[in-house]
């Protein structure tokens, strides 16, 4: 076999740069431990189960969008009682700034949410039409 070198040099740089994603989230924090971060919810039960919630919360919020503007529906039933279908619901016991904002941005995730909704750390802005 010609150039025998090479391709032993080819096969080595090929598996470096099929490894290279494992070396370079290696010291990351992983979800579990940016999760033990996170402010603990205070109050009552949530909606679902921890797990559940981590995992479909934007579904859920997609869900109750469309039910909330499209068919007027203003509650919402669960096996851990009934709410009420608006984020204010979520944020009497989540901390925006130490819950969802951390977890968003440890996931590099950004909601178009904040685009034209207000969240609780935004600054509402002040116009005097008295001038």
């Amino acid at each position: 076999m010609y150039h025998k070198g090479y391709v032993a040099l080819g096969i080595i740089l090929f598996l470096a740069l099929l490894a290279m994603p494992y070396w370079v989230n290696a010291g990351t924090p992983k979800y579990e431990e940016i999760h033990k971060e996170l402010a603990p919810p205070k109050g009552k039960t949530c909606i679902y189960g921890k797990e559940w919630m981590a995992k479909y919360h934007m579904e859920l919020l997609n869900k109750w969008r469309e039910l909330a503007v499209r068919d007027g529906v203003r509650k919402y039933a669960t096996p851990n009682g009934v709410f009420n279908v608006s984020l204010t619901e979520c944020w009497q016991c989540h901390d925006y700034e130490n819950f969802c904002k951390k977890c968003h941005e440890f996931s590099e995730v950004r909601p178009v949410c904040w685009d034209c909704h207000y969240n609780p750390s935004m600054e509402i802005p002040t116009v005097n039409y008295l001038k």
